[in-house]
Protein backbone atom coordinates (compact mmCIF):
# COMPACT_ATOMS: atom_id res chain seq x y z
CA UNK A 1 0.00 0.00 0.00
CA UNK A 2 1.44 3.42 -0.93
CA UNK A 3 1.54 6.50 1.29
CA UNK A 4 -1.33 8.27 -0.49
CA UNK A 5 -3.58 5.26 0.06
CA UNK A 6 -2.54 4.97 3.72
CA UNK A 7 -3.18 8.69 4.22
CA UNK A 8 -6.60 8.44 2.56
CA UNK A 9 -7.60 5.46 4.72
CA UNK A 10 -6.44 7.11 7.94
CA UNK A 11 -8.20 10.39 7.07
CA UNK A 12 -11.39 8.53 6.17
CA UNK A 13 -11.35 6.62 9.44
CA UNK A 14 -10.79 9.86 11.36
CA UNK A 15 -13.66 11.53 9.47
CA UNK A 16 -15.93 8.65 10.48
CA UNK A 17 -15.09 9.34 14.14
CA UNK A 18 -12.86 6.30 14.68
CA UNK A 19 -11.10 7.15 17.95
CA UNK A 20 -8.24 4.70 17.37
CA UNK A 21 -7.53 6.31 13.99
CA UNK A 22 -7.64 9.77 15.56
CA UNK A 23 -5.26 8.67 18.27
CA UNK A 24 -2.92 7.18 15.64
CA UNK A 25 -2.99 10.39 13.60
CA UNK A 26 -2.33 12.45 16.72
CA UNK A 27 0.59 10.29 17.82
CA UNK A 28 2.06 10.28 14.32
CA UNK A 29 1.88 14.05 13.80
CA UNK A 30 1.92 15.63 17.29
CA UNK A 31 5.68 16.19 17.35
CA UNK A 32 5.61 17.79 13.89
CA UNK A 33 2.72 20.11 14.78
CA UNK A 34 4.32 21.04 18.10
CA UNK A 35 7.65 21.87 16.42
CA UNK A 36 5.87 24.04 13.85
CA UNK A 37 4.12 25.88 16.67
CA UNK A 38 7.38 26.42 18.54
CA UNK A 39 9.16 27.61 15.39
CA UNK A 40 6.44 30.15 14.65
CA UNK A 41 5.47 31.16 18.19
CA UNK A 42 8.73 30.77 20.09
CA UNK A 43 6.98 29.93 23.38
CA UNK A 44 6.82 26.27 24.45
CA UNK A 45 3.79 26.53 26.76
CA UNK A 46 1.73 28.55 24.30
CA UNK A 47 2.82 26.17 21.54
CA UNK A 48 1.34 23.22 23.47
CA UNK A 49 -2.01 24.99 23.64
CA UNK A 50 -1.89 25.96 19.98
CA UNK A 51 -0.93 22.41 19.01
CA UNK A 52 -4.15 21.17 20.62
CA UNK A 53 -6.13 23.86 18.78
CA UNK A 54 -4.47 22.84 15.51
CA UNK A 55 -5.54 19.23 15.99
CA UNK A 56 -9.09 20.35 16.69
CA UNK A 57 -9.00 22.17 13.36
CA UNK A 58 -7.45 19.11 11.65
CA UNK A 59 -10.22 16.84 12.93
CA UNK A 60 -12.91 19.40 12.05
CA UNK A 61 -11.61 19.56 8.47
CA UNK A 62 -10.35 16.01 7.91
CA UNK A 63 -13.20 15.34 5.45
CA UNK A 64 -11.63 17.93 3.12
CA UNK A 65 -8.31 16.07 2.91
CA UNK A 66 -7.52 14.89 -0.62
CA UNK A 67 -4.62 12.45 -0.87
CA UNK A 68 -4.30 13.14 -4.60
CA UNK A 69 -3.33 16.77 -3.87
CA UNK A 70 -0.97 16.43 -0.89
CA UNK A 71 0.29 14.04 1.73
CA UNK A 72 -1.43 14.04 5.10
CA UNK A 73 1.76 15.48 6.61
CA UNK A 74 1.75 18.40 4.17
CA UNK A 75 -1.98 18.99 4.64
CA UNK A 76 -1.66 19.02 8.45
CA UNK A 77 1.38 21.32 8.20
CA UNK A 78 -0.59 23.79 6.08
CA UNK A 79 -3.50 23.75 8.51
CA UNK A 80 -1.07 24.33 11.36
CA UNK A 81 0.72 27.24 9.68
CA UNK A 82 -2.58 28.85 8.68
CA UNK A 83 -3.93 28.46 12.21
CA UNK A 84 -0.80 30.01 13.72
CA UNK A 85 -0.95 32.94 11.30
CA UNK A 86 -4.63 33.46 12.19
CA UNK A 87 -3.75 33.31 15.89
CA UNK A 88 -0.98 35.88 15.49
CA UNK A 89 -3.26 38.17 13.48
CA UNK A 90 -6.02 37.94 16.09
CA UNK A 91 -3.54 38.77 18.83
CA UNK A 92 -1.94 41.61 16.85
CA UNK A 93 1.50 40.01 16.81
CA UNK A 94 1.94 40.57 13.09
CA UNK A 95 2.88 44.00 11.84
CA UNK A 96 4.21 44.89 8.43
CA UNK A 97 5.86 47.92 6.98
CA UNK A 98 5.77 48.20 3.22
CA UNK A 99 9.16 48.09 1.53
CA UNK A 100 8.18 51.29 -0.25
CA UNK A 101 8.30 53.13 3.07
CA UNK A 102 11.89 52.26 3.96
CA UNK A 103 15.15 52.27 2.08
CA UNK A 104 17.18 49.16 2.75
CA UNK A 105 20.82 49.86 3.53
CA UNK A 106 21.86 46.60 5.14
CA UNK A 107 25.06 44.71 4.33
CA UNK A 108 24.74 41.18 2.92
CA UNK A 109 25.10 38.63 5.76
CA UNK A 110 27.89 36.06 5.71
CA UNK A 111 26.41 32.60 5.23
CA UNK A 112 29.49 30.40 5.68
CA UNK A 113 29.46 30.89 9.46
CA UNK A 114 26.11 29.09 9.84
CA UNK A 115 27.92 25.78 9.23
CA UNK A 116 29.98 26.27 12.42
CA UNK A 117 26.93 26.55 14.68
CA UNK A 118 25.00 23.46 15.88
CA UNK A 119 21.55 23.07 14.36
CA UNK A 120 19.86 23.26 17.78
CA UNK A 121 21.50 26.64 18.42
CA UNK A 122 20.36 27.97 15.04
CA UNK A 123 16.79 26.78 15.71
CA UNK A 124 16.90 28.53 19.09
CA UNK A 125 18.08 31.71 17.35
CA UNK A 126 15.14 31.48 14.94
CA UNK A 127 12.71 31.39 17.89
CA UNK A 128 14.27 34.66 19.12
CA UNK A 129 13.48 36.55 15.93
CA UNK A 130 10.65 39.11 16.21
CA UNK A 131 7.29 37.55 15.33
CA UNK A 132 6.92 38.84 11.79
CA UNK A 133 10.51 38.02 10.81
CA UNK A 134 10.31 34.57 12.41
CA UNK A 135 7.07 33.75 10.60
CA UNK A 136 8.28 34.78 7.18
CA UNK A 137 11.66 33.12 7.71
CA UNK A 138 9.93 29.88 8.71
CA UNK A 139 7.46 30.00 5.85
CA UNK A 140 10.08 30.73 3.19
CA UNK A 141 13.18 28.89 4.41
CA UNK A 142 11.73 25.96 6.33
CA UNK A 143 8.28 25.37 4.83
CA UNK A 144 9.19 26.31 1.22
CA UNK A 145 6.38 28.80 0.69
CA UNK A 146 7.06 31.26 -2.13
CA UNK A 147 6.96 35.01 -1.53
CA UNK A 148 3.76 35.03 -3.60
CA UNK A 149 2.13 32.47 -1.28
CA UNK A 150 3.38 34.29 1.83
CA UNK A 151 2.06 37.59 0.51
CA UNK A 152 -1.35 36.03 -0.18
CA UNK A 153 -1.58 34.36 3.24
CA UNK A 154 -0.39 37.38 5.20
CA UNK A 155 -2.09 40.05 3.12
CA UNK A 156 1.14 41.85 2.21
CA UNK A 157 3.11 42.63 -0.94
CA UNK A 158 5.65 40.13 -2.25
CA UNK A 159 8.38 42.76 -1.90
CA UNK A 160 7.45 43.24 1.74
CA UNK A 161 7.82 39.52 2.32
CA UNK A 162 11.19 39.55 0.59
CA UNK A 163 12.35 42.56 2.59
CA UNK A 164 11.32 41.05 5.91
CA UNK A 165 13.03 37.77 5.02
CA UNK A 166 16.20 39.67 4.19
CA UNK A 167 16.08 41.49 7.54
CA UNK A 168 15.48 38.19 9.35
CA UNK A 169 18.53 36.69 7.67
CA UNK A 170 20.62 39.71 8.70
CA UNK A 171 19.44 39.33 12.31
CA UNK A 172 20.24 35.61 12.25
CA UNK A 173 23.67 36.34 10.80
CA UNK A 174 24.32 38.76 13.68
CA UNK A 175 23.20 36.13 16.21
CA UNK A 176 25.44 33.53 14.57
CA UNK A 177 28.38 35.93 14.60
CA UNK A 178 27.83 36.60 18.33
CA UNK A 179 27.56 32.86 19.00
CA UNK A 180 30.81 32.17 17.15
CA UNK A 181 32.65 34.91 19.02
CA UNK A 182 31.21 33.83 22.38
CA UNK A 183 32.12 30.16 21.82
CA UNK A 184 35.50 30.77 20.15
CA UNK A 185 34.61 28.96 16.93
Amino acid sequence: MNLATEDAILASQCAEGNEMARERLYKEYAARVYMLCVRYIGDGDLSKDLMQDCFIRVFENIRKFDSSKASLRTWISHITVNYIIDYLRRNRKLSFVSIDEHILDIPEPEKDDFIKVPQEAVLEMITKLPDTKRIIFNMYCLENYSHKEIARLLGIKEKTSSSILYKARVMLADMVDSYIKKNGL
